[in-house]
């Protein structure tokens, strides 16, 4: 009786595919939002108060950049699990 997970494009299903693409794209997105709106010329106009202090410009920047880290964090174990079963994928089976 062979293995019965013995295919190793089956340990990577499509639907983590989907939801690790999308969280890359979703962490892109949002990272991009948060780095560049809080600089932008009607970002805290006429607001006032504490929204428009560059502390909390700064933070909302952080922000993005922390989801832009994580996008690429996620984004290089996807590729890199992608590679891995393609790799795999070439090698005749046992």
């Amino acid at each position: 009786m062979g293995n019965y997970n013995s295919d190793p494009m089956s340990s990577l299903r499509p639907s983590t595919l989907l939801g690790s693409a999308l969280f890359v794209f979703y962490c892109t997105a949002v990272g991009v939002y948060l780095l560049l709106r809080p600089w932008t010329a009607g970002a805290g106009v006429g607001v006032g108060g504490w929204t428009s202090s560059g502390f909390f410009r700064g933070f909302v920047s952080g922000l993005g950049l922390v989801h832009l880290f994580a996008g690429a964090s996620d984004l290089r174990v996807l590729s890199r699990q992608l590679s891995e079963d393609d790799a795999t994928a070439g090698r005749p089976s046992r």
